[in-house]
C-alpha cells in the first residue's frame, strides 16, 4: 500500500469495535450456514473514504471505510469489523510502517442476515 505514514496516537483510537471471523459450514441441504467466531474487541479510529469509478454518466461512487487499530496477528483479510451495529469486511490490510504496532484495514460495508454468533 503506502510507504511510511505517521503513527497514530492511542488517544485517536476512540471507537470500540468487535472483530469476527466467518466460519462457513455445509447445512446438509445443499446450502451453507455461517457462524461468526469472536476474535475479541479493539479500539479503532474510523474514517470514511469514497472512491469514484469511471467517468461521465457511467461513474459510480463506493464508500470504503478505513479502520486503524492496534496490531492483531490473528486478524486476516475477509474477517469482519463490527462498528455501531454494522459489519465491514476487510479487503486490504497494512501493517503500518511494518512495526507490528498498528493495522490499517480497508473494509466495505456488508449486510449480515441469518449469521449465528459463536
Amino acid at each position: 500500500m503506502s510507504a511510511l505514514r505517521k503513527q497514530p496516537s492511542l488517544a485517536s483510537l476512540r471507537n470500540l469495535v468487535n472483530l469476527w471471523r466467518i466460519i462457513e459450514t455445509d447445512d446438509g441441504a445443499g446450502g451453507n450456514d455461517f457462524t461468526l467466531n469472536s476474535l475479541g474487541q479493539s479500539w479503532a479510529r474510523v474514517e470514511v473514504k469514497s472512491n469514484i469509478f469511471g467517468s461521465g454518466a457511467g461513474h459510480s461512487q463506493t464508500e470504503r471505510f478505513e479502520f486503524t487499530l492496534r496490531y492483531d496477528p490473528q486478524l486476516a483479510k475477509g474477517d469482519l469489523i463490527e462498528w455501531q451495529g454494522a459489519h465491514y469486511q476487510i479487503e486490504l490490510m497494512e501493517n503500518l510502517n511494518m512495526r507490528n504496532a498498528y493495522l490499517l484495514c480497508t473494509a466495505k460495508h456488508i449486510e449480515m442476515e441469518g449469521a449465528q454468533y459463536g
